[in-house]
């Protein structure tokens, strides 16, 4: 149902009486006498026949009448849209927000408010009143009219900007070994500072695309991403390495990207290509650089059934050490599998890293099985991960140790989404993971459990 019916069906039936007649009068006939109930109808009247001119005339006169009444000024903001006054669009609908208390007509008056600065050129602010909208709705026909209409809306808009906050507080968040000794040449050695140090890490990202459509079925994909981490060592952290700094462990990350999609007319294939350059910060230094293709191609094998190849190749420039400069490439394979709104999903991946660094050059693979609910139970909405990598290096890390180092590693997250909490669209996220990582070299075995805290737009 449009906007203009809803709003139509939302003003008072009594306001609809002798609008006919005001309309259907001759050019240069005496001047028609209306009360304010009748001018409310005949406005609302003139806007369902596509009639903006008169139905403003007719919504100022009732203002005249009765200032600020909320109808006339709905009426009052819709008609200036159509116009292409924009601002003077947003005035009305602010005022008729501002007027009221009464949650349908806040309702209305956001999704005016909406209507206003979509036709005056500013998407991105639209959203954001039609996720008010959306907050504001009293029922859920009302909140899946504006949850209807941001989809439309987005997918209009040549732009995308993703945001993601979160908190992970975890138990290892330096990622130390299960333990700080090792045995070289029948010796024990101790390394004090190797030791898990429990604490948070506090996450901050955004994502920007601008689309640039071929065709109907290509498009372009100018990217700009960020993404800054920080983390707070607890006290228990601080008592075991005294001196240790949080600033050390900060990270940021600035990238930019070039993509090309093309898809088939009925969506049953997807094929994707992206040129990305990434520059890294650790610790408030200058780390790396690295340039990265990526190639991909989807599509749908039987009905329900989706697979996707992709390979991807990376150059790495380290600044802290020139010779960990690397080359990965990686081949991939995922197969998704629906079943009703729930899915399963198979994720393989190889690569292949080439160093002159003993500590980076290996071959790794790595093999993931996730599903997904699609329908909340009792308000949660689970997204369970198990995957499984094994790592080979190239040789042990030093000249001294000649055996091939190896690691296998087991991780199980948990992801747990509240949709029925949303706020503005956003609903909390609880994510557990644990991983388990053993080697020959006792040195490199870890264990960790992390909690994630964090927000996601659930339309």
């Amino acid at each position: 149902m449009s906007l203009g019916a809803l709003l139509l069906r939302a003003l008072r039936p009594a306001v609809l009486a002798g609008a006919m007649a005001l309309m259907s009068a001759p050019a240069g006939a005496e001047a028609v006498r209306m009360s304010v109930d009748e001018a409310r109808g005949a406005a609302a009247r003139a806007l369902m026949a596509g009639q903006a001119d008169l139905a403003l005339v007719l919504a100022e006169g009732v203002l005249l009448g009765a200032p600020g009444d909320t109808d006339a000024l709905m009426m009052k903001s819709r008609a200036l849209s159509q116009l292409g006054r924009s601002a003077e669009a947003a005035e009305a609908a602010r005022s008729a927000l501002g007027g009221t208390n009464d949650e349908r007509e806040r309702f209305f008056s956001a999704m005016l408010m909406a209507q206003a600065r979509a036709s005056g050129g500013r998407p991105g602010v639209a959203q954001l009143w039609l996720r008010r909208a959306a907050q504001m709705a009293p029922d859920d026909q009302l909140k899946a009219v504006a949850v209807r209409d941001f989809r439309q809306l987005r997918r209009l808009t040549p732009w995308r900007l993703s945001l993601d906050l979160s908190v992970e507080p975890s138990d290892n968040i330096n990622g130390a070994p299960k333990t700080n000794s090792f045995t070289f040449a029948g010796l024990p050695f101790i390394n004090p500072s190797a030791v898990p140090l429990s604490g948070e890490r506090y996450v901050l990202g955004a994502d920007y695309v601008r689309r640039v459509p071929l065709s109907e079925t290509r498009r372009l994909n100018l990217g700009l991403s960020t993404e800054f981490q920080r983390v707070r060592f607890s006290s228990e952290a601080r008592d075991k390495v005294p001196g240790i700094k949080d600033a050390d462990y900060r990270q940021d990350a600035l990238a930019l990207s070039l993509g090309y999609e093309a898809r088939a007319q009925d969506g049953s294939w997807l094929g994707k290509s992206q040129l990305s350059l990434t520059r890294h910060w650790l610790g408030g230094a200058l780390f790396a650089d690295a340039a990265r293709l990526d190639l991909s191609y989807g599509q749908t094998i039987a009905p329900g059934l989706i697979g996707a190849l992709r390979y991807g190749y990376e150059v790495e420039q380290r600044h802290d050490a020139s010779i960990r400069d690397a080359q990965t490439r990686e081949l991939g394979l995922t197969l998704t599998r629906a079943y009703g709104k729930s899915t399963l999903g198979l994720d393989l991946l190889v690569s292949d890293t080439a160093s002159d660094s003993r500590l980076v050059a290996r071959e790794s693979a790595r093999a993931a099985l996730s599903y997904s609910l699609g329908k909340p139970v009792k308000g949660l909405l689970p997204r369970l991960t198990l995957a499984w990598e094994v790592t080979d290096f190239d040789s042990g890390p030093t000249a001294f140790w000649v055996e091939p180092r190896r690691d296998e590693e087991l991780s199980v997250s948990l992801d747990v989404l509240l949709p029925n909490y949303d706020l503005y669209g956003f609903a909390p996220e609880i994510g557990v993971s644990f991983r388990d990582r053993s080697s020959n070299y006792t040195i490199y075995e870890t264990r960790g459990t992390d909690l994630r805290l964090g927000l996601k737009s659930v339309f």
